[in-house]
């Protein structure tokens, strides 16, 4: 998840999936964000409830919800927050729309960086 950080555009980011968020963690921190991280999507929703997050950044395939189906939750409890989910999958889930963006692991970090931004500047100027 990605939340306030001490800087004024700073952003805090959210990434439910542990296992999976190593190495994208240090690249968002380098990045200038403060990122905080969940074991699961339960767990994601947990943070969400008690902690402002900017944006969350969610596997989509996950032990227990789909990225889809954690982002149906986000939404219907924080219509405002963007989620972006990220696969390896070759498809695109039928019902990845609602998201605000489906991207592929091997777009790599920099345009995963990038799309975190183009995400936040657009809810930025809602």
């Amino acid at each position: 998840m990605i939340g306030s950080k001490a800087k004024p555009d700073s952003y805090r980011a959210g990434w439910p999936n542990l296992n999976q968020c190593g190495l994208r963690k240090l690249v968002l921190q380098k990045a200038g964000y403060d990122v905080v991280t969940a074991n699961s999507a339960t767990a994601a929703l947990d943070i969400l409830a008690s902690s402002r997050v900017d944006l969350v950044l969610s596997d989509q395939l996950m032990p227990g919800l789909t990225g889809t189906e954690l982002a149906r939750q986000i939404k219907t409890k924080w219509p405002s927050l963007p989620v972006i989910l990220i696969s390896g999958v070759n498809e695109v889930p039928v019902d990845a729309e609602i998201a605000d963006l489906f991207m592929s692991k091997v777009e790599g970090p920099l345009m995963m960086c990038q799309n975190i931004n183009d995400v936040l500047v657009k809810y930025r100027s809602l």
